[in-house]
Formats: structure tokens, sequence, C-alpha cells
């Protein structure tokens, strides 16, 4: 298969140096096509790709050198034609992926509606049966539909309006306010990240909207602003830490139960517990720009003694985190290496290759301002030769 790959490029270069002038634009196609075929055929992953693009890139300097051509468009037109042809057919699949994940967006949107139209008959639908009793259960069947309602009130949309009503009535009583807060947007989050698996993007959707919506109430009562939110910013975080604890849990009782979780989700969850309290501060961050000043003082607080120390918020995540890769070992995944410890490999590799690129991208952008002054400057020898 190399073999092939290399007699290819070889002969292909050979014929455009017969028929025309070899371009940068030829020296990549010829080079893509061969390497493009050769990953076609190769079944050895990572380490055969490795030697395709090595074998590639050389008999293509190689080929140049003979033919007294080794021009630096065209070595990089080589570089540029083996990565092309490598990547190639994973791009393909990511394209179909893409438009795949692009359908199931609309289609999860569509069903989302259908869910919720669905949710408010079936509420409608168990109060109505109320009236067929007596007074005494009629009032049980309602207060058991509203405390099942209120399980839901995020996925009908009523979260913030909600939350507000409930934290005015909380100021108005003015009493143990910032305490009452916490517990109430406590529940409001807990509530609104059961729906669905626990991701960062739901955490900052809620915690943004229960934060902001707290601070709006306080705001428009003119009154316990601070106290409103440092119980909300409290409240959110006990929150999500109740919410990373019973996914924690799940995972551990899976393992006596004897019951299966899908590796994708766990893998997913991995991902998730390890951005949680980033995706915290990113949420508090947005809020603050929806604030006023003595609310925004209160987040910027939080957010500075959460980079401060060792938040709890680190350690819940941390803790969750260990438990789905323990669940991934215990299963005989292979994917318990590539979820933490090679995300890991993968950021120290990238650390290191930053200052090489960065000074590259430099040295470009310094080429092209070199590039745009020469340019300026025989534009005015022209002038004043004129």
């Amino acid at each position: 298969m190399l073999e092939t790959m290399k007699k290819k490029i070889s002969e292909d270069i050979k014929k455009i140096k017969e028929t025309g002038e070899i371009t940068a634009e030829k020296i990549k196609s010829v080079v893509e096509k061969a390497v493009f075929e050769a990953v076609q055929n190769t079944k050895d992953g990572a380490t055969q790709i490795n030697t395709i693009a090595k074998e590639a890139v050389t008999v293509t300097v190689e080929e140049l050198k003979n033919n007294g051509i080794e021009k630096k468009e065209l070595i990089e037109a080589a570089v540029n034609g083996t990565i092309d042809g490598i990547s190639k057919k994973s791009k393909k699949t990511i394209d179909e992926i893409d438009m795949e994940l692009l359908k199931i967006k609309y289609k999860l949107q569509e069903q989302k509606e259908s869910f919720v139209a669905e949710l408010k008959d079936a509420f409608d639908g168990a109060k109505e049966a109320a009236s067929n009793f007596s007074e005494e259960t009629k009032d049980e069947i309602e207060d058991s539909v509203t405390h099942v309602k209120l399980k839901s009130i995020e996925i009908l949309g009523l979260l913030e309006e909600t939350l507000k009503h409930s934290v005015k009535a909380i100021i108005d009583e003015g009493k143990d306010i910032e305490a009452k807060v916490a517990h109430l947007t406590k529940e409001a989050t807990e509530n609104a990240l059961k729906t669905g698996q626990l991701s960062t993007q739901k955490i900052k959707e809620v915690t943004q909207a229960v934060v902001v919506a707290a601070a709006e109430a306080a705001q428009e009562a003119e009154k316990s602003v601070k106290e409103t939110t440092k119980g909300a910013v409290e409240g959110a975080k006990e929150g999500i830490l109740n919410s990373i604890e019973e996914a924690k849990t799940k995972l551990s009782k899976s393992k006596d139960d004897a019951e299966d979780f899908v590796e994708e989700n766990v893998k997913y969850a991995i991902e998730n517990f390890e951005a949680i309290e980033d995706a915290f501060i990113e949420a508090l961050s947005n809020a603050i720009n929806k604030v006023e000043d003595s609310a925004k003082r209160v987040i910027k607080d939080t957010i500075v003694d959460l980079k401060k120390h060792t938040s709890q918020l680190k350690k819940t995540t941390s803790d969750a985190t260990e438990t789905a890769i323990n669940y991934l070992k215990e299963k005989g995944s292979q994917a318990a290496y590539s979820t933490k410890e090679k995300v890991l490999d993968i950021a120290e590799n990238t650390y290191s290759e930053i200052e090489l690129l960065s000074e590259k991208m430099i040295k470009v952008t310094k080429g092209a301002f070199s590039g745009m002054i020469n340019g300026a400057q025989k534009a005015m020898e022209k002038e004043d030769e004129k």
C-alpha cells in the first residue's frame, strides 16, 4: 500500500513535468489523491497514518529535489496535500454527522414543543378530575397537581416569572430573606436540572436564569438586593451540587445493581463534570451584565472566591469524575483512559506547541505587514520617478 502510494506520487510528478509547469496546486492535488487512496486501504489506525504521512512527504520532497525544483511553495503543497488526503475521509464523515445533528436539532425542538403541549394537557386533565370529588379531596388533587407542576416549571417556560413572584413575596415578609431565597433557588435549580442529562450548557442557562430572576425581583421591590442575590447564588450552587451528587449516586448504585449505562453517556458525564465550575462561573459572569450595581458586587465577590479557593463545587465534580472513570474501568471500557488522562495528555502537548505556533503566527503577521510596507514604498518610489 505504501509502495503503491509512493510510486503513484513519483510517476504523477514526472508526468506533470513532462506535460508542463509544475505548480503548487498540481503537487497538492497529486499528493492528496495518492494519500487518500492509501488511507482508504489502511486498517492499522494512527500508527499507519503516521507512516503514510512521513512517506508521502519524504517521497514528494525527494522527487522535487531530483528535478531541481525543491521550492518552498512546492514543499508546502506536499505537506498540505498529505494532510488533506489523510483528513478527507474524516471530514466527509464529520460533514455528514453535522447535517444529521442539524436535522436532529430541529426534530428535538419540535418534540419539545409537542411534549410541553402534552404536559399542559395532562395537568389540565388531572386538575379537572378534582371536580368529581368532595371539597377536601378536590383540594388535595389540585395541590398535588401544583406540586408536580412546580417540578416542571422550567420545561413549561415558567421558571423566571414563578421565581420572581416567589422572591418578591419573601422580600415583602422581610424575614430570613437570604436563607429563604437560597432554599427557593436551590429547589428551582434542582428541578430544572432534572430534565434531561446534566450538562454544562444546561447549568449555564439555569444558573443565569435563576440568579437574574431573583436579583430583578429585589431590584423591582427596591430593597434587599444584596441579601437576595447572595441567597440566589448560594441556592443555585447548592442545587448544582445536589444534582452532581445525584448523578454520582446513580453511577455508584448501578455497579451494585448490575445496571449498565451506555458508555457514551458516561463519557459525556465526565466531560461535563470536569467543566461544571467553569460553566457556573461563566453563567455568573453573564448574569453580571443583567443586574444592577449592588447585585453585581455580590456576584463578582463570589467569582473571586471561587477562583481563589478550591471550592466545594470543584471537590464534588472531581469526586463525580473519579466515580465515572472507575465505572468505565470496572466495565472494562477502553474509554476509561481516553477520557480524563488522555485529555490531560493532549492538553500538555497543546501547551507545548502554543509558543511555537504563536511565534509562527507573529512571523506571518510581520511578514504580511512588511510586505504591505515594501509595496507602499515601491509605489511611492514609482510616483517619485514620474
